[in-house]
Parts: structure tokens; C-alpha cells; sequence
């Protein structure tokens, strides 16, 4: 069942506004268990977590779940974790495409995420309130950054990942199925439509991929479930 029970659930996922956890709301949609699920906003001016989360976990960051009193964080181990002790069915069926598994779930948070970041950070400080004299500097250095490093970078991510869809032919990431793989790379791709050049005239297998994401029903139960705004 999908729905949070009355009687309280083993698994709370501590879910954050224009964060990476509502790929994991979208992984427990397809596990189909019991979970409690509690919101957070960030702070309107600053875009930081709400501080309530640091009396989840240290890092005061989100996602972070509690199964059964035991508080896993980052969102690479708490994919792992889910389908090892709660989806078999998502796993591969092979060794090789387990290990492939295993390497996006560090290579989106390692490789992607980070870059295609750093094109969105950019973004935020070229309109940020700052002195008018100021901003021509701060256009220039982002504009520097984004053309030296960040927009080449994210141009080969996406490539890169462009070509792995070709390869596997199934329109997903490894195997003939969904996996942790595609539960991983849902956010940062997501991000990358908005900020680091994803668009269906250079990259239509990855856009395709994303819709048919987007039209799963355990994503469409997700995302009912919570507010979501632009990233």
C-alpha cells in the first residue's frame, strides 16, 4: 500500500522542498510499503533547509529516512538501502548490471550533481539583489566559470549519459527496467533541463526518458502528495 497507514508506519522519509528527496517519496511510491511523510520548507531569503532537520540528522539536509528508529542518510544509501531490504524486484539480474547499478548511484551524486550545480548556483548569483555596480563582476566571473569549466563539463555528463540509453536500448539506465540507477538520476537531470542545456534537439533519448519518468503512476502519487515548485 502507498498511503501512510493510521497505525504509524516503520519508515518516515523527512521530505524538503526543491531537494533531492522527492526522488526517494518517488522510490517508496514504487516499492508500494508503508511510510510516514514529513515535509519541510526552505527559508524564502536564504533557500537553507528548515533548521528542524538537525534534530533529524546533524547535517540538518534532506532526504534523510528513519526505518524502524535507524536514520539513513544520502540519497545514493538510502536508494541502495530500500531496494536491498524492501524491492528484489528492482534489482538486476545479472552481477555486471548490479555493479553498473552501484556506479551511478556514485556517479550521480559524484560526477552529475555537482556540476550541473554549479550552473545553478551561477545562475542564482547573476540575479541576486546586489549593488548595481556590482553586478557586471559577478555576471562576468559566473560567465567565466560557466564557459571555462561548468558548461563543457555538463555538455560531456550529458553525452555521456545520451549515449548509455543508446547502448542499453530499453529506455532505461541498466537492464530492461527501472533500478536505483534511473531513481538516482531523476534530480540532477531534472536540474539539468532547466539549467545546463538539456533540450530534446540535442539529447532525445535522455528528454524521453525524463517524461516517461514523470508519467509513471508512482510518480504522479508522489507528487500529489507534496507541494512542488520550479527548481
Amino acid at each position: 500500500m502507498s498511503e501512510p497507514s493510521a497505525q504509524k508506519s516503520p519508515i518516515t522519509l523527512h521530505w524538503l522542498e526543491k531537494s533531492r528527496s522527492h526522488r526517494i517519496l518517488w522510490l517508496l511510491e514504487e516499492l508500494q510499503i508503508p511510510y510516514d511523510l514529513k515535509t519541510y520548507k526552505r527559508d524564502s531569503k536564504t533557500f537553507l533547509a528548515d533548521p528542524a532537520l538537525t534534530k533529524v540528522h546533524p547535517l540538518g539536509k534532506s532526504p534523510v529516512i528513519e526505518d524502524n528508529g535507524k536514520v539513513i542518510a544520502e540519497s545514493g544509501l538510502i536508494v541502495e538501502y530500500l531496494i536491498d531490504k524492501y524491492g528484489p524486484f528492482l534489482q538486476p539480474d545479472s552481477d555486471d548490471n548490479k555493479l553498473k547499478v552501484k556506479y551511478f548511484l556514485h556517479y550521480a551524486e559524484g560526477s552529475l550533481q555537482p556540476v550541473v550545480f554549479l550552473l545553478y548556483l551561477s545562475q542564482r548569483v547573476r540575479s541576486a539583489p546586489m549593488p548595481f555596480f556590482i553586478r557586471p563582476i559577478a555576471r562576468l566571473l559566473m560567465d567565466g566559470q560557466d564557459k571555462a569549466y561548468a558548461g563543457p563539463d555538463a555538455q560531456k555528463q550529458l553525452e555521456f549519459l545520451e549515449n548509455e540509453l543508446k547502448t542499453t536500448g530499453t529506455g532505461f539506465f541498466v537492464g530492461d527496467q527501472l533500478s536505483g540507477a534511473d531513481i538516482i538520476l531523476l534530480f540532477p537531470l531534472e536540474l539539468a533541463q532547466v539549467r545546463a542545456g538539456l533540450v530534446k534537439d540535442k539529447y532525445p533519448l535522455l528528454i524521453d526518458w525524463l517524461n516517461r519518468m514523470h508519467d509513471r503512476e508512482a510518480f504522479k502519487r508522489a507528487t500529489s502528495k507534496v507541494e512542488i515548485s520550479k527548481l
